[in-house]
Order: C-alpha cells, then structure tokens, then sequence
C-alpha cells in the first residue's frame, strides 16, 4: 500500500529527526532559489538603513549634550528619515520578491503534485490516498509558502539586527556590552533547561493527545446523527470528550512546565525591566567615569531592543522545522510509484477479458487475491460473490488499472493490459462503485461527465433510462441545479447512485464494472435500472457485477465465487445451487421473496 507518510505520523514525527528529510527542503525551493537569494540581499541591505534612526537619536543626544551646531541636529533628524524611508522601501522591495517566489512556488510545488498523481495508480487514492493529497497541496504547501514567503525576508534581519546593534555598541563601550551580553546570556540560559525539559515531557503526550483528539473529531462528525439521537451519552460523544479532556490536560501540564520560565524570560528581557538595568548599571558605571552619557543614551536607545531580535529567531527556527516537515511529507507524495506506461501500447482488439492465474497483494506476503481464472465474453454478464473481505472489490478495481497484477496476467481483447495505455483502457469502461462521488456542478455537467460532447437530449435520455429523470425534474432548476450548493440540491444516497448509473448509460462504454452500484435503490428503481444495463450486454458490451443481494445476479451469465481470496466454485445459479456448496448457503441465509430482476432476466 502506501508508502507515504499519513497525517497521523506527520504529527508523530515532529519530535523524531530521523523522519525529517533535511534536505527535501532545499530540493523543494531549488527553482526559486536565486529569487530568494535576492530577497535575503535585499532585506540584508535593509538592515543598516532602517538602523540609522537608533543612530540619528544618539548622535542628536551627542550634540545637544555638548552644545554643538544644531544644525547638525537636523543633519541626523534627516539622515535618520531617509534611512528610515530607504530601510522600508528596500525591505518591501525584498518582501515582493520573496512574495512572487512564492507564488512561483506554490504553482510548481501543486503542478507538480497534480502531474506526478495523474500518473499514480488509482488505488492509491482508494486506500486513502485523498487525505494525503489534502495534506500536500494544502496544509504542507502552507508550511513551506510562509518559510518562502517570510524567512528569507525576516531572517536575516533576525540574525544581524542584534549583530548589528552589537557593533555599534562594542564600539560605544565595549565594557557594557560585556555587561549586556551577558545578563541576556545568563536570563536565557536559564530558562532553557526548563523549557527543553517540559517540551522533552509533554511533545509525545501531546502527538498523542493530538491524533486522538483527531480521529474521535472524525468519527463524531461522522457519526452526528446517532450522537444527536442518543445525546451525550454515545460512546462517540464520550470518546470526543474524553480527547478533548486529554489534550485539555496535555497543554495545562506543558504551559505550566514552559510558563513560569517563559514569563520570567519575558518579564526580564522587557523593554521595560532593561530600561531600568541598563539606568541602573549605567548610571553606577557613569559617577564612576566607566561610561560616557553618550554611550549610556546609546545603550538606553539600541540595546533594549538586541532581546527581541534573538528571541524573533526562535520563531523563524519553528518556521524552518515546519518547512521541513511540509517539504519531507511532499517528496514522499512525489515518490509514490508511478503506473508504467508502454512505450508502443497495443490496442484491445475486442472485449473479451481474460484473466490468467493472477494474484495480488498491497504489501509484500499479505496475499489478498491467488490464482484467480476465468473469461467475460463480450455481451455476457459476469457476477463476483462473496462474504465480506473476500477480495471482490480488489478484483474489481484490477480490471480497470488500479493497481497492476502482482502475478499472471489481465488480457484485454488478446493483449495484456500492462501492454496498453491506461487512459484507453479507462477509456473503454464505466465504473460505478458503492461509494459516489458527484462534482459541485449542475445534474446534467455531472451525467454528462460520462461523456463530455453529449447533446442535452442525449443527457436526457441517459437519465429516463437509470430512472433518475423524474426525480431530477422535481429539483428547483432542474437538470441545472447544483449538487451540493445548497439550492434544493440534495439528493439520497440511492439517487445518487441513480445518476452515476445514467453517467455509465451515456458513456455506452463496451465494458461496465458495477460494484453494488444499486445497494441503496428501492426494488421498482433497481428492476428498471437492472433492465437498462441489461441493454449494454445486448448491444455486445460485457458486464462485470460486485453483488451482496444474489437474487440481482441469479441470471447472470457465469457467477464466481469468491473466499478468502481465491474463486472456490464457478458456475450459473442453477449449477452453484445444485452443488450445495458456499453459493447455496448464501442464498438459503438471504431467501429472497422479490422478483428475480438481473439484467438477463430482464432481456429475455
């Protein structure tokens, strides 16, 4: 199966380097590299400019303490406007170019997601490829967007403000910058080890803490009306307060660990608290003649700020980590096997399907499907039976290029189907699968997405045939009325079954795969759907039914018989029933008291 990570052990590894790819990050930024370059220089740049007004403050306090020009007053006052006004407009100009870096990036990073998953074989996404996709082209392609889009811009501020600053102060007194350094040194280490260690403590509970929270946030939503039926004391509910308590208690225990030396830290590296540090000390080191009034005015202006810029870089190193993690989770989508392709594909010369010994696994030594043998002639209708688990659906979905054979082969019209293009063997079936899906579009875009240059007429009709046509003509705009847009669209499960089926009609393909593709249709509806399909087998098309409820294949051309994996009896209804064995039981326990309405009773 896959063999990305999911979102789960997305969240578990944040704490483990070793799922961290370092350098996915560098590979993923690789073609806006030079533009990134550019913002980093252009905000490097920034950097000195917007500093001249800190510098302007000092030397206007320089000439007013010793009665200098003032015209030079205003020299400074100009020359720390212009750096002012420089320092912004070269610092936006380094903002717009990472900004359209990361637009470039954006569209590269999803281009190449969305090229490299057409490629993926469709049982990909049916083993939850979805959510991974989700992950990738939203949450992790946000990740990397705000370290493209801000880092470079705002980290190198971060790193050479406070070096900046620093140099200019050693250079106003170098034994205070000892002194300030090392109270900023001093109050930072010593609320690391408490930081380190509550982050130590808590990271795995909250992982923990964070998946429950997750899955029982998916199963409520899920399973909303039974929790509204039965109230607060469903388990669901339970589960979902339960998670919440959890992970409640998680960030009690970790803010309590992390906030007294995150409040202290913050308290002491204030603007305000080293307003009153540096008076203090400077005006001791002042009566003692250590220090000049200058340089103390300096340090009052310049180095209250030097705390905000290195603690700035923590936010930027989270920022990196995030980027990380998004851009590891990316190459792993970008991994994913991709379906060869032949160089030179050989057509199907008819739709007789063949399927010789073949055998399937999702991961290495866990066998789903093993020696499975039989033939669909054309215009025939071939049913698949089974208990639950027995691998019907994987056959199914093997015919139609999900996922390729692991052993023997599927031959289409003569020529195997790894010999030919998978977008022509989709091309040659309509495929209509217990679970629907239907686009936020129109009724008549979504039948019509069977095939695409249908006439309304042509829609129409499709519709009359899988009995769906009434019901559409009772929605507020008819077959103009938007699935799912909340104008009177909604339709039941069954009748949305109903309209994948008038897809499969107008697509006419000369193969249809129906995996209990009327399971939530009312009987009258199910015999009239059955009789349309019914018409593809008569016109030379071949049929392949997924089925629970037997009596909709008892006429069907050839039934198989599928358990734990491999075709235990094969036969028509008549025979499997005369022998007694596993189809006989299934339809002793199901007794069904309906009419026999399978397509071919339907033909004759």
């Amino acid at each position: 199966m896959s063999n990305s990570m999911t979102v789960k052990e997305t969240v578990a590894f944040e704490d483990s380097p070793g799922l961290v790819d370092r350098d996915a990050l560098g590979r993923m930024i690789a073609p806006v590299r030079n533009r990134l370059l550019l913002g980093a220089g252009l905000s490097a740049l920034s950097v000195p400019l917007r500093f001249l007004p800190y510098v302007s403050v000092v030397e206007i306090a320089r000439v007013l303490l010793t009665d200098s020009s003032l015209n030079l007053v205003w020299l400074w006052a100009a020359i720390g406007a212009a750096g002012t006004i420089l320092g912004f407009v070269v610092y936006n100009a380094a903002l717009t170019v990472c900004h359209t870096a990361d637009a470039h990036f954006k569209y590269s990073i999803r281009s190449r997601i969305a090229r490299h998953l057409s490629r993926v074989p469709l049982g990909w996404f049916a083993n939850g490829g979805t959510g991974e996709v989700k992950q990738a082209m939203t949450d992790d392609v946000k990740r990397m967007h705000l370290l493209v889009a801000h880092l470079p811009a705002d980290v190198v501020p971060a790193i050479l403000s406070p070096i900046v600053a620093l140099i200019y102060l050693v250079a106003m007194d170098w034994k205070f910058s000892l002194i300030l350094v090392g109270y900023i040194g001093v109050c930072l280490a010593l609320a690391a080890p408490s930081m380190r260690r509550a982050y130590r403590t808590n990271v795995d509970s909250w992982n923990l803490a964070m998946s429950t929270l997750t899955s029982a946030t998916v199963e409520l939503g899920d399973g909303i009306e039974v929790v509204k039926t039965y109230g607060s004391g469903s388990r669901a509910f339970a589960r979902y307060s339960s998670a919440v308590d959890s992970m409640v208690a998680v960030c009690v225990r970790w803010m309590s660990g992390m906030g007294r030396p995150v409040v202290a830290m913050s308290i002491l590296l204030s603007p305000a608290v080293l307003i009153v540090v540096i008076t203090a000390t400077g005006t001791a080191m002042l009566s003692g003649g250590w220090i000049t009034p200058v340089a103390l005015v300096a340090f009052l202006v310049v180095g209250i700020g030097v705390p905000s810029s290195v603690l700035h870089m923590g936010t930027m190193a989270n920022l990196y980590r995030e980027g990380q993690l998004g851009a590891t989770h990316v190459e792993s989508i970008l991994g994913e096997p991709e379906l060869a392709e032949p160089q030179d594909a050989v057509p199907a010369r008819s739709t007789l399907v063949e399927f010789d010994s073949v055998g399937f696994e999702y991961t290495t030594g866990q066998r789903v499907l093993e020696n499975i043998s039989f033939e669909m002639q054309p215009g025939t209708v071939t049913a698949i039976v089974g208990p639950s688990g027995s691998g019907k659906t994987t056959l199914a979905r093997l015919l139609p290029r999900f996922w390729d054979v692991t052993d023997g082969s599927i031959r289409l019209g003569g020529s195997d189907l790894r010999d030919q293009s998978s977008r022509e063997v989709l091309r040659s079936m309509a495929i209509v699968f217990q679970d629907v899906v239907l686009l936020r579009d129109s009724v008549r875009e979504n039948i019509r997405l069977g095939r695409p240059d249908a006439t309304d007429l042509e829609v129409e009709t499709a519709a009359r045939r899988a009995q769906i046509h009434d019901v559409i003509m009772r929605l507020p705009d008819g077959y103009d009325t938007e699935i799912g847009g909340g104008s009177g669209g909604e339709l039941s499960g069954g009748e949305k079954q109903r309209l994948t089926i008038a897809r499969a009609i107008l697509q006419n393909p000369p193969i249809v795969i129906l995996d209990e593709a009327t399971s939530q249709a009312d009987p009258h509806s199910e015999s009239a759907v059955q009789r349309a399909l019914g018409a593809i087998s008569a016109d030379g098309g071949t049929l392949m039914v997924i089925a629970h409820r037997l009596h909709t294949v008892r006429y069907a051309d050839q039934i198989l018989v599928l358990d734990a994996g491999r075709i235990v009896e094969k036969g028509t209804h008549e025979q499997l029933s005369a022998l007694g064995g596993t189809y006989a039981r299934m339809w002793a326990l199901q007794n069904p008291l309906v009419e026999d309405i399978s397509p071919r009773k339907a033909l004759q």
